[in-house]
């Protein structure tokens, strides 16, 4: 099938699924959404919409976030990926927003991108959902559905984004990473997925691609390398440890030798007490004959 074909009977199918597809982190302004995506990395959307609530309570503004301690923070998100790192971006993040844009969250991708703890995938989710800017952010998710499908190869993030925008119009960019999350979720898992019932893969997957392959060779190329250097670092300092061990024995053996000389030189000195012994005898003889 062709390659736009194929983009558009996928558009379809994801239309009648999800008309309307919600944004699943919880959130009421950009600053909210902003703030619960950057802690959704390494962490599930409903992890986040966990901790967020007492968060806002906090801090629903930036200047409300940037009032709070770094340890404050960390409390509140501790249960979520990368908490310690994530609160110390959003403590900065949240002065900088005060600092440089009047408390908003900026509109523009590099200034967004400018903010501890913000790529591009949150630039593109923030642009996109609120403020409705057309833009593609690919997740695990959307990179792992695109290469499934063979709409991409699977090689870079990067690549994957380039290759749906090329594939879908713009006006349905927005939608179609919302819909994407949700159809990856609910109807096509990364382990134990059975392309047969897959109202896509049944017909639109592809075997693993080339670049994929080799993607994971590579990874299991360099895996393999780091455990030999490993196994050369351990051979090195078992080396280097063997002459320490042969002087530290030399020491040993050398510190006996004095010992050994004192031993021996006690041992005159025990043939001249055996010596004595015979003459006392032979005085008590004669002292005992002259009694009688």
């Amino acid at each position: 099938m062709e390659l736009r074909a194929k983009a558009r009977r996928i558009q379809a199918i994801l239309d009648r699924l999800y008309p309307a597809p919600p944004i699943p982190l919880q959130h009421v302004d950009p600053f909210s959404l902003l703030v619960a995506v950057v802690l959704s990395a390494q962490t599930t959307d409903a992890r986040v919409n966990l901790v967020t609530p007492e968060l806002f309570r906090r801090a629903p503004t930036p200047a409300a976030m940037a009032a709070l301690s770094v340890e404050s923070i960390l409390e509140i998100i501790r249960t979520c990926g990368l908490a310690p790192a994530k609160s110390r971006n959003l403590r900065r993040l949240a002065e900088l927003l005060v600092e440089r844009h009047g408390g908003e969250v900026p509109r523009t991708f590099a200034e967004l991108e400018a903010l501890p703890g913000v790529g591009h995938k949150t630039a593109s989710v923030v642009m996109s959902q609120a403020f409705g800017v057309p833009a593609f952010p690919v997740d695990t998710h959307i990179h792992r559905l695109a290469a499934r499908w063979g709409l991409s190869d699977g090689s870079t993030v990067e690549r994957t984004e380039r290759d749906l925008k090329a594939l879908f119009p713009e006006d349905a960019w927005n939608r179609l990473h919302l819909q994407i999350i949700y159809f990856g979720r609910e109807h096509c898992p990364a382990r134990g997925h059975d392309p047969a019932t897959c109202p896509i893969c049944a017909w639109a997957g592809v075997p693993e691609s080339a670049a994929a392959k080799a993607a994971k060779t590579g990874k299991t190329a360099k895996a393999a390398a780091g455990s030999k250097k490993a196994t050369k670092s351990a051979a090195k300092e078992s080396a280097a440890k063997k002459p320490a061990a042969k002087e530290s024995a030399a020491k040993k053996s050398a510190a006996k030798k004095p010992a050994a000389k004192k031993s021996a030189a006690k041992k005159p000195a025990a043939k001249r007490s055996a010596a004595k012994k015979p003459a006392k005898a032979a005085a008590r003889s004669r002292a005992a004959a002259v009694a009688r």
